[in-house]
């Protein structure tokens, strides 16, 4: 059984998210999390620009830019045989993102609004660099709360509003 590249990741953001209730009125100032992933749901697959309308509350800068970046994996693909596309689990309306890359193999990727624009922050198959989480900020309810200190050769304790 082949099971998403992003569990190691995904696991621990998963056990880190609280749902808001339904009926919950948004604050435009306020973040909210989007989890496309959970329960039967591997998140929101995107293999072509036009199935980036599926991530229903993703700002449209970001559904441009996983569109495209879905688009030209598939285009420049030479896989015959496995998934090829972008599956977006967790989003944050303040501009983070992660989910799994795939071309008949993958990686789970972070993406941030860094000057200005969406762009992949880091790839990974393992944890993520407290590097480059710290660089960015980044959200413990995108990044988990574990992350590897290269300097120190192991895990550390991580946590970020």
């Amino acid at each position: 059984m082949n099971l998403p590249l992003s569990l190691l990741v995904g696991a621990a953001v998963a056990l880190t998210l609280t749902p808001a209730p339904a009926h919950a009125t948004a604050d435009p100032d306020k973040p909210r999390l989007i989890a496309y992933a959970g329960g039967e749901s591997p998140g929101v697959q995107v293999q072509e620009r036009a199935d980036a309308k599926n991530l229903r509350g993703a700002p449209k800068a970001f559904k441009r830019f996983i569109g495209k970046k879905a688009q030209r994996l598939t285009d420049h693909s030479t896989c015959t045989d496995g998934y090829v596309g972008v599956t977006v689990e967790f989003l944050r309306t303040d501009g983070y993102a992660v989910g799994d890359v795939n071309d008949c193999g993958g990686y789970v990727a972070l993406w941030a609004v860094a000057d200005g624009r969406w762009k992949e922050i880091a790839g990974t198959q393992d944890f993520w660099s407290c590097g480059v989480l710290k660089r960015h900020v980044v959200p413990s309810s995108i990044a988990g709360d574990r992350c590897y200190d290269i300097r120190a050769q192991r895990l550390r304790h991580y946590h970020q509003r």
